[in-house]
């Protein structure tokens, strides 16, 4: 029987000729909501002091009578999550209107240390006996918190 409302009548006549019937009512319905594929929880890098582009495929259902749907996920694959822990939620709905979302965690982290950029080895005379002031200039990068200089003597 096909979704939705099915009138069955049946009817049956005697060795007289006398017909005799009834009816009754099939109602086919689809209450299920499509089944979400697995997802996995995602760790990435920071690039910036905004945090990380975080790229993922979004996962497939599955229903029962509309076969393979796509989910609709938020935020978006390719957007540009903030250091720290953010939550993507996937959801469908089929068509007749069942509903079903997932969620996993993307997690952002700054794990990546300063480089450190020195002077060249530096070679000099001794001004006294307690040795020599030597100044010298040196600097640190970061990936999120930006450039550091400094300086020595």
């Amino acid at each position: 029987f096909p979704i939705g409302l099915t009138t069955v009548t049946c009817s049956a006549t005697d060795a007289h000729g006398n017909t005799g019937s009834s009816s009754f009512s099939i109602t086919v319905q689809d209450t299920t909501p499509p089944a979400i594929g697995n997802v996995v929880d995602i760790v990435a890098e920071a690039t910036s002091a905004a945090g990380a582009t975080v790229l993922y495929v979004s996962p497939n259902a599955t229903d029962a009578v509309d076969g393979t749907l796509g989910t609709s996920c938020a935020p978006a694959s390719g957007s540009v999550f903030a250091i720290g822990d953010a939550t993507v939620t996937c959801s469908v709905t089929d068509a007749h209107g069942n509903f079903a979302s997932k969620s996993f965690n993307v997690k952002v982290q700054d794990t990546t240390p300063p480089t450190v950029t020195v002077p060249a080895d530096i070679t000099t005379e001794a001004t006294g006996a307690s040795g020599a002031v030597v100044n010298f200039s040196a600097s640190a990068s970061d990936i999120v918190d930006g450039a550091r200089p400094s300086g020595g003597s």
